[in-house]
């Protein structure tokens, strides 16, 4: 290690490897030495006194470590997670790679598109993926809870999107039956009768349609075709505390082999009821500004593009 303004560069002529520990500028060399011996050194088998004390640390999968937190459970009023008391150790694993991911995307936003650039992320999900289209019960813009028509539109552009990202079904649930007759009304020009001749893309997509209740109808029909209960992730346009980052969401479906149901809601979207008894809620779909009212058809094309596409 070099003092002053470093070495003379043509000493690196016998140099092997040059090493930087970062961009700042020491009056010596001393400290970045001790820097390197440390960093290397607990790598070593039996330095640590323990080998599983760096399976879990910044940088040893890509990511920043996660917050650490210890006894007492308040300090100076402030609480640590409610998530790492319950003694739920997939919970705490599933919260700690969600903030894990959170600070490199705030911190080194760069080592995130490393991961991608290396396709960590890039494979195709291993969880079967279904959608589900509630329209009741869902928020009216007074927040009342109503129930919303069935559209065309919404059939026919959530089945292509579903088609075209390799989700396994598109479930459209409402209550009413006059409104179920319409939905299957209109599957079934595509799939039977002219619309099958004129258009077979259209076919393949709404072949991937069924047509339901309410949301425990949607569950139960994955159940039978999966032998599994789904897991439940609710969208929403609003802002949720504890929501699960796309990143988070992604490598759990690339990871996983459990169904996953993603729930989108008519109107002014899901209600708290759904939201609650979902397992995950997904981040808020936002743009440059506030403005933050999507149609569901546009949302959901975005967050299938950010979870499903191949990278």
């Amino acid at each position: 290690c070099g003092r002053y303004e470093g070495i003379d560069e043509r000493v690196k002529a016998f140099v092997d490897e040059e090493i930087s520990v970062g961009d700042f500028t020491l009056s010596g060399g001393e400290p970045a030495a001790a820097v390197v011996i440390d960093a290397v050194a607990r790598l070593l088998p039996g330095v640590l006194g323990n080998d599983n004390s760096t399976a879990d640390e910044s940088f040893m999968d890509g990511l920043l470590e996660y917050p650490q937190y210890t006894r007492p459970e308040i300090f100076r009023g402030m609480r640590a997670p409610e998530v790492l008391l319950s003694g739920d150790h997939e919970r705490i694993r599933q919260w700690r790679r969600e903030k894990s991911i959170e600070i490199t995307r705030s911190r080194r936003p760069d080592l995130l598109a490393g991961i991608l650039d290396r396709g960590v992320w890039s494979a195709e999900p291993s969880a079967p993926v279904y959608l589900g289209l509630l329209h009741h019960p869902v928020y009216d813009k007074n927040r009342q809870v109503v129930t919303t028509a069935v559209t065309n539109m919404d059939i026919h552009d959530i089945a292509r999107l579903a088609r075209t990202y390799g989700v396994q079904g598109f479930f459209v649930a409402t209550p009413v039956k006059t409104l179920q007759k319409l939905a299957l009304k209109i599957i079934d020009h595509w799939q039977v009768g002219y619309g099958s001749e004129y258009n077979a893309t259209r076919k393949a997509a709404l072949a991937l349609v069924r047509v339901c209740g309410t949301l425990d109808d949607v569950i139960i029909g994955i159940e039978r075709e999966t032998g599994e209960r789904p897991v439940l992730v609710a969208t929403s346009a609003r802002h949720n505390e504890g929501s699960t980052s796309f990143e988070a969401l992604r490598e759990m479906l690339n990871k996983e082999t459990r169904p996953f149901l993603i729930l989108f809601g008519t109107g002014w979207g899901l209600t708290e009821a759904v939201i609650s008894r979902s397992d995950y809620v997904l981040e808020a779909v936002t743009g440059v500004g506030d403005y933050n009212h999507l149609s569901v058809r546009s949302a959901s094309a975005i967050i299938l593009d950010r979870l499903l596409a191949r990278r």
